[in-house]
């Protein structure tokens, strides 16, 4: 069963989190697969179409990347036989040859060139047009279940954006003795640490920077080291809108709670 969680945030886009972006699990999934979609209640059009165009675009790109691992030992070989050809025509096959580093330098921009068209032939294949109808086909079927437990990561969300970003960025880095705001899940560790899991994989395909700052204040909190430099850049990228505190901080959140 594919299992995928729909997070609603106040004046924000929904986070639909999914399996479907991890690539590696592509080959485990059956062509009748279920598929359901957890909420904390009852979505609006305007919501199931958000899901529905988070679900296609995580299927195209997960399948466009397992075609392409299952394609890259014939890939490599055909572009090294296209730069061993094309280099040897250049120095052997044309009467008043080129230069050896021009010959490497054409040589190396049509492999290039070939590994690119080769690519975007595989992402186009049979194959992976299959994969693609048959996972977004099942997807379109869902069967939505409402779960309060994901009311509770959603309330999270919404009750740290009223928290004073400046207050909020010395708590993540332990600047002050103020403690963030509390945490409870009283569902099943098993289906928060699933959460957690898709939550992160999310993030690393969308926001590799608030992932990167994510793992820094992990680090930074369990050895209890202060650093007030980076409570500061936190609050100046709030400031220009270029980072999300709230999601910062269920990120940590979920990670000291999952261990």
């Amino acid at each position: 069963m594919i299992t995928c969680y729909v997070l609603a945030r106040h004046q924000k886009n929904s986070l639909c989190l999914s399996p479907y972006l991890d690539v590696e699990r592509m080959d485990d999934w059956k062509e009748d697969e279920e598929v359901v979609l957890k909420s904390s209640g009852m979505l609006t059009k305007n919501q199931k179409d958000e899901v529905t165009y988070a679900l296609y675009s995580a299927i195209d790109f997960s399948v466009d990347r397992w075609i392409q691992n299952k394609q890259y030992v014939p890939r490599l070989l055909l572009c090294a036989i296209l730069f061993t050809a094309s280099y040897f025509v250049l120095s052997l096959g044309i009467r008043d040859p080129l230069p050896m580093v021009d010959e490497i330098a054409i040589s190396v921009a049509l492999t290039v060139l070939g590994w690119t068209a080769l690519a975007k032939r595989d992402t186009r294949s049979s194959v992976a047009q299959r994969r693609r109808y048959e996972l977004k086909v099942r997807s379109s079927q869902l069967q939505e279940v409402i779960d309060q437990q994901i009311f509770t990561l959603e309330e999270y969300l919404d009750e740290v954006s009223k928290v004073d970003a400046l207050s909020l960025c010395n708590s993540l880095c332990l600047v002050s003795s103020e403690q963030m705001v509390p945490f409870s899940f009283e569902g099943q560790l098993d289906e928060l640490s699933e959460i957690t899991k898709l939550l992160f994989l999310y993030i690393r395909i969308n926001d590799k920077a608030l992932l990167k700052t994510a793992r820094n204040l992990v680090s930074l909190r369990r050895q209890k080291r202060v650093d007030s430099r980076l409570a500061a850049r936190l609050f100046h990228q709030h400031m220009q809108q270029r980072i999300d505190l709230p999601l910062l901080s269920l990120l940590v959140t979920l990670s000291e709670a999952t261990g």
